[in-house]
């Protein structure tokens, strides 16, 4: 329990609280309140909740934009993300001034032409080769509704002010909600995990999809007044009051199918798919009514995680995808020989070197190997099953189990024929490093400073002829390597499994070495502990075993 908490962030705290403002403050206050007289008691508490949330709500999305903003122009980007975030920055601090001085009425036609700005700028900047295909179609119809809203706001201020509530104004609010409903119909199949048919199949999606069609059927049948207020009242809109509106199918069937992407996308393995959920749900949270700053925050943050999320979530899932290809058992002798000749080869370049094999249930057995690299710890795991490797996973320095984000993650991109890396911890955003052997070798997110201080030319030259899997970097403090034999990575490097599953004489430690020393040049680059000793020296030979 205390390792989800732990794994909860501001964002997530935020559509909480953004939840709970919709519940309390746009609907069961203004619903509840009684129709003459002073309200009770227990009315006037549950409206300084709700007052408190509405703040609360504003405050909050607008520090977590400014985060993400000064977060992507600190990582020296592509010219176009940048210039979005630079946008979306400009756009949060408009519409957040209200929240702390009386705005003059100039700022709200302002604040339309910066909040639709940035939604055509963030649309844009989620372009791009090596992306998720639906999320590069679904982002332009989630903001064709809001940049409808912008042309409605803006048409009746400077094209037809004397005809504010009919003619083109009332075409474009109409066309704004049926854009909001196809768009919502369209979520599934450009938002929902991948691969598709095995998403649509899951129970959990349906059921609930199912329960919101029945609800929504039910309180329209029995109180369709007080559906009509609290679709106006909680997202904006606006349904005919006598009676059932001639649309209410639709709207209801939009619900649902939304409801379908928000649970499938809330359950789904890979972390960015998670976010493209969450980024739907502001937005569904901020509604269509624009009338407060968390109306347009929540909109714009919701659309920056899931532009964010474009770029890595392809390759999420594709790791998540099992593939044929194994590793071959390799017997227990052989083994052990292979690991005291590591154990030995490492002497050479780590100090106080042990190794160390345990067993646990259901075959599953954990080789450690740790040693230290002028002060910086280091430590080599390797797991099997049933003799089989699964993974190999160095660690120099700190070790982040709880998926920390990294400020350089880099992973080498693998032969359609051995599927892909699982992926490695998120860093954003990607970006080419120059060198054409290098980027044609491997994708690389994060801190193009940081990278450039830690590759000169000749570690680029010998990364790309010596790393499969991926390298993690977290500034200052720890540098990890991970690989997958026979998944994303080819079988035999860099651990000849072959040789050692037939028991041949000829395995040898040195590619495994090699791998290592690399790394211990890295960590001198990057860790004060290890850059502070003599122990490592970058223009070391690599060690050779036999």
């Amino acid at each position: 329990m205390f390792k989800r908490l732990a794994g909860l962030t501001a964002v997530h705290v935020l559509l909480l609280v953004a939840l709970l403002e919709v519940a309390i403050n746009r609907v069961a206050v203004p619903m509840l309140r009684p129709e003459g007289g002073a309200p009770p008691r227990w009315h006037t508490y549950l409206d300084y909740v709700g007052l408190f949330l509405f703040y609360f709500a504003g405050t909050l999305a607008a520090l977590v934009l400014a985060q993400r903003c000064w977060h992507a122009v600190r990582s020296h980007g592509p010219r176009r993300t940048l210039t979005a975030y630079v946008i979306v920055g400009i756009t949060a601090l408009l519409a957040a001034a209200p929240l702390v001085i009386d705005a003059p009425a100039a700022l709200s036609i302002t604040l339309e032409l910066a909040f639709a700005a940035s939604v055509v700028a963030v649309t844009l900047a989620s372009f791009g080769t090596q992306r998720d295909v639906g999320i590069q179609v679904g982002l332009p119809v989630v903001a064709i509704p809001l940049l409808l809203h912008g042309a409605n706001v803006l048409g009746a201020t400077f094209v037809w002010p004397d005809n504010t509530f009919d003619g083109p104004g009332l075409v474009l609010a109409q066309a704004g909600v049926i854009a909001l409903c196809l768009a919502a119909l369209a979520t599934p199949y450009c938002f929902a995990p991948r691969p598709f048919a095995r998403s649509v199949t899951r129970a959990t999606p349906v059921l609930a999809a199912v329960a919101v069609a029945a609800l929504g059927a039910l309180v329209a049948r029995s109180w369709y007044p007080a559906l009509a207020k609290g679709a106006g009242l909680a997202i904006g809109i606006e349904l005919a009051p006598a009676q059932p509106d001639p649309r209410l199918g639709m709207y209801l069937l939009a619900a649902a199918t939304l409801a379908w992407t928000l649970v499938s996308c809330g359950i789904a393995a890979s972390a960015a798919r998670r976010a493209v959920g969450v980024g739907l749900a502001l937005i569904v949270l901020g509604g269509y009514a624009f009338k407060w700053p968390h109306h347009y925050l929540l909109p714009l943050l919701g659309l920056a995680m899931i532009a964010d999320a474009v770029r890595s979530v392809r390759d999420d899932e594709r790791a998540a995808t099992p593939i044929a290809s194994e590793t071959p058992p390799i017997a227990d002798p052989a083994w052990a020989a292979y690991i005291a000749l590591v154990t030995q080869g490492l002497k050479r370049t780590l100090g106080d070197v042990h190794s160390l094999t345990t067993r646990g249930e259901a075959g599953i057995a954990s080789t450690t190997i740790v040693g230290e690299a002028g002060g910086a710890a280091v430590r080599l795991r390797i797991e099997r099953i049933e003799g089989s490797v699964l993974a190999l996973d160095i660690v120099f320095g700190r070790d982040f189990e709880d998926g920390r984000g990294a400020t350089l993650t880099m992973w080498a991109i693998a032969p359609r024929a051995l599927g892909v890396n699982p992926p490695g911890p998120p860093a954003a955003p990607m970006f080419k490093t120059g060198d054409a052997s290098f980027d044609e070798r491997f994708k690389t997110r994060g801190s193009a400073p940081a990278f450039a201080r830690l590759f000169d030319d000749g570690l680029r030259a010998r990364t790309v002829a010596t790393i499969d899997g991926w390298i993690a970097y977290w500034e200052d403090e720890s540098v990890r390597y991970r690989v997958f034999p026979g998944r994303g990575a080819p079988l035999d490097h860099p651990m000849p499994l072959s040789d050692l599953a037939l028991g041949r004489a000829s395995a040898t430690a040195e590619r495994l070495v090699i791998v290592i020393e690399l790394l211990v040049d890295l960590a001198a680059r990057g860790i004060p502990a290890a850059r502070a000793s003599n122990v490592i020296d970058a223009t070391h030979e690599p060690a050779e075993l036999t």
